[in-house]
């Protein structure tokens, strides 16, 4: 029997994902390997794999002697990974200052302006996908491929959550972490992200305090409706 190709688990592990994401699998629902093998048209190694890796992200649980299944997003998990945001994506703000080019910088402000733009226009969903966009740039900026790895889970986990800020706050934050870039001041930089990420965990907390949380599935995987 061939060897499926990592494109091909790429692919299965998407598929997956997708389901969890929209909702289309709910938490708590159990995924055999036979069935989602036969299902997609791979062997059932390539589906294993693959829940390893959502296993890895927070999206999947494995429970001895009885399977995988899907996991639970609740206020209390995605704290955890906000947590964890707030450093990494600090650290990467600071790596950032070191590699931005005037170009690199440039594009920084038309996405935050845009990011604001869209939410004049109240285009949510748009908004979103522009926020996530900017803040993996500044990951990118970075140029460090452990960090990039490090903060898969953690931007996967965003796609379920929604949490809501002034808009005119979170656009002069995003101004003011580009201008600490743009200066080479990697101190303030990190600190600025920090305290821009740790916003919208204590969010999340007010709103969980409330019983107001809720996780808000998106659509489409590769559009997140994660915002500040």
């Amino acid at each position: 029997m061939a060897v499926q190709s990592p494109v091909g688990r790429h692919h299965v592990r998407e598929e997956i994902q997708r389901r969890i994401l929209s909702g289309e699998s709910q938490p708590g629902e159990r995924l055999t390997q036979q069935s989602l093998a036969k299902e997609l048209g791979v062997a059932q190694g390539t589906v294993r794999e693959s829940l390893l890796e959502l296993q890895w992200m927070g999206l999947v649980e494995s429970i001895d002697r009885l399977g995988v299944f899907v996991g639970k997003i609740d206020a209390a998990r995605l704290c955890e990974a906000y947590q964890v945001r707030e450093f990494l994506e600090g650290l990467a703000a600071r790596l950032a200052c070191e590699h931005a080019s005037r170009a690199d910088v440039a594009a920084l402000r038309k996405m935050a302006n845009q990011i604001w733009d869209l939410s004049n226009e109240n285009k949510m969903d748009e908004m979103g996908a522009a926020d996530r966009a900017f803040h993996l740039q500044i990951m990118n900026l970075s140029r460090n491929k452990i960090l990039l790895r490090l903060a898969e889970g953690y931007r996967v986990l965003g796609m379920a959550v929604r949490a809501m800020r002034d808009p005119r706050m979170v656009y002069d934050e995003h101004l003011r972490i580009v201008e600490a870039i743009d200066h080479n001041f990697p101190d303030e930089a990190e600190r600025l992200m920090r305290l821009h990420v740790a916003e919208a965990r204590k969010m999340i907390e007010q709103q969980a305090a409330k019983n107001e949380f809720a996780p808000k599935w998106v659509k489409d995987s590769n559009e997140s409706n994660f915002c500040e």
